[in-house]
């Protein structure tokens, strides 16, 4: 099977509330998509955990080790490429002190790419690429689900409150 793989992530404002999500095509078909989001992020996190989310699926669901990976993040791609490489001598940082930002996701990365035939290349974002804009709506949704969770009430705290007052 060759798994065609695109990753967003978005974040507003950035640092804020972010999405994130991947979507799989086999022979240019929708076969799976994942979505997720979180209220404190990075847009740079949120690209970030598409590529390790889908690389975690290839290795656990569908046991693939060879697949293609768009991302539209010049980060992610260069990281995942080129970066980590120097990154992972220096014992995750950059230069000889300084902290590399997102090291612990960089390690989670680099291990999962270390064991598979992946390859991850940079697509043009908004340019009306199937996958890319499937994946950027997604991160979306990933972003407005993550809102919503956060917004929803503690009922449990909200009885103790109540019988607290009462």
């Amino acid at each position: 099977m060759t798994l065609t793989i695109y990753t967003d992530g978005a974040c507003e404002p950035n640092p804020g509330k972010g999405g994130w999500a991947f979507v799989a095509y086999s022979n240019g078909n929708e076969v799976y998509y994942e979505t997720g989001g979180d209220v404190s992020s990075t847009n740079n996190i949120m690209e970030m955990t598409g590529v390790l989310r889908a690389l975690e699926w290839l290795r656990d669901e569908l046991r693939v080790t060879t697949a293609t990976i768009y991302s539209d993040s010049q980060y992610v791609v260069k990281g995942c490429t080129i970066w980590r490489h120097g990154w992972k001598r220096k014992g995750w940082k950059r230069g000889q002190n300084a902290e590399l930002a997102n090291a612990d996701l960089w390690r989670e990365i680099s291990a999962l790419l270390d064991g598979m035939n992946v390859t991850i290349k940079w697509v043009k974002g908004h340019a009306g690429i199937l996958g890319n804009e499937r994946a950027d709506e997604l991160s979306q949704i990933g972003r407005e689900q993550a809102i919503e969770a956060n917004a929803a009430p503690d009922l449990i705290a909200e009885q103790l409150r109540y019988e607290v007052v009462a």
